[in-house]
């Protein structure tokens, strides 16, 4: 699901970009198990900042960034540091339906985009058909009570099947082979996770 323009103001600025960059980033890089991702995913890309993050902080040699609006792979390009221009492609894609074969990626990364999707169980189910065994999906989302404050609701889009709780996320993750390993559980708003396809 594309973002309104509040959505885009809050996700494609300075503050964020720096938050990516110095918080989410190492948080989630510390969490991991691997010392690097060579070929990473990383689904609902924006503006290109988390890439860049991923090529920078996880070691990737290349990422393939996926959106699924035009409008936001335009602007990642043209956002795009030229020493990362070999490290990182960008895409249009759906991260409910990836065009990607199974089993490729030794990551999957979304900086919270699952509440962003129309049904966040395909997208996870997705997520684990290109991961490869072994390999770790990096994620932080807000969970369902979050999404329905009122102020979050007034001000933005998210679709409902794009809701859950704590225990449906997980339950979905183990119904496709996906173990969290290590996460951050911020009470019932959001969660900061790495989980790893056995």
């Amino acid at each position: 699901m594309k973002l309104n323009l509040f959505e885009k103001l809050i996700t494609d600025n300075p503050v964020r970009a720096s938050i990516q960059r110095h918080i989410e980033g190492p948080m989630l890089k510390k969490m991991g198990g691997q010392k690097a991702y060579p070929l990473s995913l990383e689904i609902g890309c924006g503006a290109g900042v988390g890439a860049q993050v991923i090529a920078e902080q996880f070691g990737a040699k290349k990422v393939i960034a996926t959106d699924v609006d035009p409008e936001q792979i335009e602007r990642a390009k043209k956002n795009l540091m030229p020493e990362l221009n070999e490290k990182i492609e960008f895409k249009v894609e759906d991260a409910m339906a990836l065009d990607e074969p199974d089993e490729k990626f030794d990551a999957v990364f979304s900086f919270g985009v699952l509440h962003h999707m129309e049904d966040w169980r395909k997208a996870v189910k997705e997520i684990s058909r290109v991961l490869k065994k072994g390999g770790e999906f990096f994620f932080e989302e807000p969970f369902r009570p979050f999404l329905r404050n009122f102020l979050v609701r007034t001000l933005t889009d998210h679709p409902k099947g794009g809701e859950f709780v704590f225990e449906e996320f997980k339950n979905e993750l183990k119904k496709n082979n996906i173990d969290m390993v290590n996460m951050k559980l911020i009470k019932d708003i959001a969660i900061f996770c790495v989980g790893r396809k056995s």
